[in-house]
């Protein structure tokens, strides 16, 4: 079975960095090795506004399923 984590960045001056030491963090805690991690984006409202924003990152990661008898 495939899941994901969210890590959101920190508002303020730090941009990815807090997200990316939380994910690390979290992976070597777990011993989970991602298949997959891509940049969260965060577009504005407006139709005029095209200024996407770096949010976080998303951990896709197998998760061991028992079998089913």
């Amino acid at each position: 079975m495939i899941a994901f984590r969210d890590f959101t960045s920190a508002h303020g001056t730090d941009g990815m960095d807090s997200a990316i030491v939380a994910a690390n963090d979290w992976l070597v805690r777990t011993g989970i090795r991602p298949l997959n991690v891509e940049t969260i984006r965060k577009h504005g409202r407006g139709t005029l506004d095209f200024n996407p924003a770096d949010r976080g990152l998303r951990v896709w990661y197998e998760v061991a399923v028992a079998p089913v008898a």
